[in-house]
């Protein structure tokens, strides 16, 4: 009589089921660590690529962007939560990379015996960048008295906390400071710039020595005979290298016999690049509004201190970049709150110089030398500056100029296109102005 097997059978079951279920359990587990990574790893490589592109420029910036971008692209699957993530800005062999990694922990559905470690997936991306050499050209004439030059100084010093990074490697940062009013103080280069400066007075007829004399007699536009002092404030270059930026050992720049203290030489001289946040703020903290308006030259100056043919002059740390150097990039802010109407005879404020141009009395009798008003010779510069090989990016700031035909124009033209064009109508909305450019130099810094 055969035997009733069913018993047997079911404890085989049993047995089967008792050892195989963990063991699919446990490979449902792998197979699900598996599908979380794949979808962890695509999320962190995302993420790190987004905040390698984007404008952060420290760890906490970079871990900011990239846990949201991490948030945004990330999939769990059931039972998984997200325990870990981290972003760092990591300079290495030259390079800036983003290092990022991401912990995941999934639901374990096999027995506690089977390991059930987290997911944990890495990224590191290389990021691109760019060396940059910012000139700011400053408004100082009498018109930014008062609030408005107080609203200039802090926007400038934002720019600068934006745009100077506090790592200068492998990418610097540096900003020059122009401040312009009838003319552009040259501090420690006048000299350089200028050429070599003779004793003694020179001239009767409003013509100007060669070398020139440290002082300068001349016929006034009212007839008065005048004498002035040179000072180390400089003016227009004139001649063929009127509109270039020519090394001034073979074409030195114009000189200035200053007026008297009502239209003197501005008083804060020009700085060269530095990534010196200190000094670079000291330079805006010493802006005093003064005199009239001859922007034309402190746009000239600016377009010097990125120049490499100044070199000779502005040596060391703020000896600018070659044109065309790699990774590298040069621009302009130009900032005005109006009429330019300053230009030079001989180092002396010429008799077509127009209203608001100090003292007439003080005005040589003759006309300016390079044939054009402020504001033609500005556009001048302008021009060749955007059409070297390596065009500097110009930004302009035109603080209420929309009344003053001629300013709103020279903002428009100059600038490199319209949205680079900035016009401002108070203090407020201009220090908005240049925290948008610091914003897009950024940008331009962290890009190929």
């Amino acid at each position: 009589m055969g035997r009733d097997r069913r018993g047997v059978s079911a404890v085989a079951f049993a047995i089967s089921f008792a050892v195989l279920t963990p063991m699919a359990l446990g490979v449902f587990d792998v197979y699900q660590s598996s599908q979380q990574q794949g979808k962890l790893q695509d999320a962190l490589d995302a993420a790190t690529l987004y905040a390698a592109r984007s404008t952060a420029t420290d760890t906490p910036g970079v871990a900011a962007v990239g846990s949201k971008a991490l948030g945004a692209n990330m999939q769990l699957i059931p039972g998984a939560k997200l325990t870990s993530s981290s972003f760092a800005l990591v300079s290495s062999q030259g390079d800036t990379k983003v290092v990022a990694q991401a912990t995941v922990t999934l639901a374990a559905y096999a027995p506690m015996e089977f390991t059930h470690n987290p997911v944990t997936v890495s990224s590191e991306v290389t990021r691109p960048g760019n060396n940059l050499e910012v000139a700011l050209v400053l408004d100082n004439s009498n018109s930014m008295a008062g609030a408005s030059l107080t609203a200039l100084k802090s926007a400038a010093n934002q720019l600068v906390d934006l745009v100077v990074s506090d790592a200068q490697t492998p990418y610097y940062s540096k900003v020059s400071i122009v401040p312009y009013a009838n003319a552009v103080n040259a501090g420690t280069y006048a000299a350089a710039a200028r050429g070599i400066v003779q004793s003694g007075t020179n001239g009767t007829t409003g013509i100007n020595g060669t070398p020139p004399n440290a002082s300068f007699k001349f016929r006034s536009q009212t007839g008065l005979t005048k004498t002035l002092t040179i000072s180390n404030c400089v003016s227009e270059r004139i001649g063929a290298q009127a509109y270039t930026d020519a090394s001034p050992a073979g074409a030195a720049v114009g000189l200035d016999y200053a007026q008297p203290s009502n239209n003197g030489c501005i008083v804060a001289p020009m700085a060269a690049l530095s990534s010196d946040k200190t000094a670079i703020k000291a330079s805006i903290a010493s802006l005093q509004a003064c005199c009239s308006t001859g922007g034309q030259i402190g746009i000239a100056w600016g377009w010097y201190t990125l120049s490499p043919n100044w070199s000779s002059l502005f040596t060391g740390n703020a000896a600018p970049a070659a044109y065309g150097a790699a990774h590298t990039i040069k621009a302009l802010v130009l900032m005005t709150d109006g009429e330019y109407n300053s230009i030079y005879c001989n180092g002396v404020i010429a008799q077509n110089s127009t209203s608001g141009s100090g003292d007439t009395n003080y005005h040589i009798n003759c006309n300016g030398q390079n044939g054009k008003d402020p504001y033609a010779q500005a556009q001048a510069l302008c021009q060749s500056m955007k059409n070297l090989p390596n065009p500097i990016i110009i930004y302009t700031v035109g603080l209420n100029v929309l009344g003053t035909p001629a300013a709103a124009d020279l903002v428009n033209k100059c600038a490199t296109d319209a949205a680079h064009v900035y016009l401002p109508a108070d203090g407020a909305s201009m220090q908005v102005a240049f925290q948008s450019i610091a914003s897009d130099l950024n940008k331009l810094r962290i890009s190929h």
